[in-house]
């Protein structure tokens, strides 16, 4: 079983897998101020309300967008786990070329994700992640990441929105009943939802054209892929997993050269 580790700005998943399929996962937020002692505690409280023994771990696969985390997985890693790990970072063997202007810009999570999806679909495709930002990217048939589209992520701007304004309340993100507000809320939840959802139409309009290849799919990952992706144009498949899939392939790409 490896232990897939997928370290984003809002929450940290991780995920115990096997055959490349999730059999169990939990997340947390992210805190840069926990240290490894807390982040082994979760994975100890996670194992004994299961029943799960942590001794099944025969690896772990990291990908962090959170470089302040990085030390403390390795010393999660080295200090309780003492297994053979993988960092996503440049260099590791995926299956894909990064064909962007500059490969070391591209995000781990971005590449974790794509794996997933020529693990488990069909090129050409379009990823779309519904996280703290909100990412297109695009893959070809040739197995190649063409480019990415980053937009704001829709809870981040809904609490932006919040804290800059004194007289608009939070909200709870959800799908109106209509696109014309009779009230403040509904007003703000017909704005986001229906906002969201039609940029990323257009983003997906556009990144379906310059692809310019027939058969492409679209799969939805992320925190709000199942609130979100019911209401746009074009997505074939929902995988909240989708990263976490990534990084069990990959491990099994890099074992022989995994770190001890």
């Amino acid at each position: 079983m490896i232990l897939a580790i997928d370290a984003g700005n809002t929450n940290i998943k991780f995920g115990f897998m096997e055959g490349h399929q999730v059999v169990y996962s939990f997340k947390v937020a992210t805190d840069h101020g926990k240290t490894s002692d807390e982040y082994w505690f979760y994975l100890q409280s996670f194992s004994q309300m299961i029943p799960f023994s942590l001794d099944r771990i025969q690896g772990v696969c990291i990908c962090s967008v959170v470089p302040s985390l990085d030390p403390v997985f390795l010393a999660l890693i080295k200090r309780y786990i003492k297994k053979r790990w993988v960092f996503v970072e440049p260099g590791i063997k995926t299956g894909l070329t990064i064909s962007t202007e500059n490969a070391k810009e591209l995000g781990a999570d971005i590449v974790a994700g794509a794996v997933g999806i020529l693990h488990a679909y069909s090129l050409p495709a379009i990823m779309i992640s519904f996280g703290t930002a909100t990412v297109l990217t695009a893959i070809t048939s040739k197995k190649e990441i063409l480019g990415v589209a980053i937009a704001p992520g829709m809870v981040n701007s809904a609490e932006s929105l919040f804290s800059k304004t004194s007289k608009l309340p939070r909200i709870d993100i959800r799908k109106p009943d209509a696109f014309i507000g009779r009230n403040t809320i509904q007003s703000m939840q017909s704005g986001f939802y229906y906002g969201f959802t039609g940029m990323v139409d257009y983003l997906i309009d556009g990144f379906i054209k310059e692809l310019n290849e027939a058969n492409g799919k679209v799969i939805a990952t992320g925190g709000l892929c199942s609130l979100l992706a019911s209401n746009l144009k074009y997505v074939d498949y929902m995988d909240p997993y989708l990263n976490l899939k990534g990084l069990s392939v990959i491990y099994e790409k890099n074992v022989e050269h995994s770190f001890d």
